[in-house]
């Protein structure tokens, strides 16, 4: 059979195999970096958010406690539509019953034939 001869020189090995450590934990402190970055932003932000949540509610109770002085219990959503006046005119149905009254509809049929 064919035999492959492959000399290694234990101290390359070593020094490919540092190397290659070397440059994957430098690969990995820049994305960590990275990330911590990014976390200080978001937590920063969560911060400000809940700054903002807090004045919401400042505003909310400033509010409840100017309601609370109010003596009226309940409160207007929008204006009172004026009502409007009672209708004191309405039509004449004297002439709707003079039309179907029983005269008036024999006339019509008789004067049809």
């Amino acid at each position: 059979m064919f035999t492959l001869e492959v000399s290694l020189n234990i101290v390359v090995l070593g020094l490919v195999l540092i190397g290659a450590i070397l440059v994957g934990l430098a690969l990995r402190s820049v994305q960590v970096a990275k990330m911590r970055i990014k976390i200080e932003h978001l937590e920063r932000e969560i911060l400000n958010n809940y700054a903002h949540i807090l004045d919401l509610e400042k505003e909310n109770t400033n509010i409840e406690s100017k309601l609370q002085d109010i003596q009226i219990p309940v409160i207007a959503m929008k204006t009172a539509i004026k009502e409007e006046a009672p209708r004191t005119k309405f039509p004449d149905i004297s002439l709707r019953k003079k039309l179907l009254s029983k005269e008036n509809l024999q006339k019509q049929s008789a004067g049809g034939k």
